[in-house]
């Protein structure tokens, strides 16, 4: 399995991994099981945190704990997506 720091480099394509998994799922009627929908939900404050980063970036304003708190988010992130992989991965 990939070090953490893997995760943590494709941390937005992962979470857009994540989108696409449950717009899939929803679309053929599957109901996300809990532990899916947790890890959603981190992807998504994930994807909020970069996006208010990113435009606070753009505008010259972004402040230390701003970006403190992208990090905590995207390791958050980062950590729930390798715990659920490697989970399903050794399930199949």
């Amino acid at each position: 399995m990939p070090p953490l720091e893997e995760y943590l480099k494709d941390a937005d394509k992962l979470a857009q991994k994540v989108v696409n998994a449950w717009r899939i799922n929803v679309q053929a009627g599957i109901v996300p099981t809990p532990e899916f929908r947790a890890l959603l939900d981190k992807a998504y404050l994930y994807r909020t945190a970069r996006r208010l980063a990113d435009n606070h970036r753009k505008f010259d304003v972004m402040s230390e704990a701003e970006e403190a708190e992208e990090l905590a988010v995207r390791h958050e992130f980062a950590e729930a997506y390798k715990a659920f992989y490697e989970k399903h991965a050794t399930a199949s």
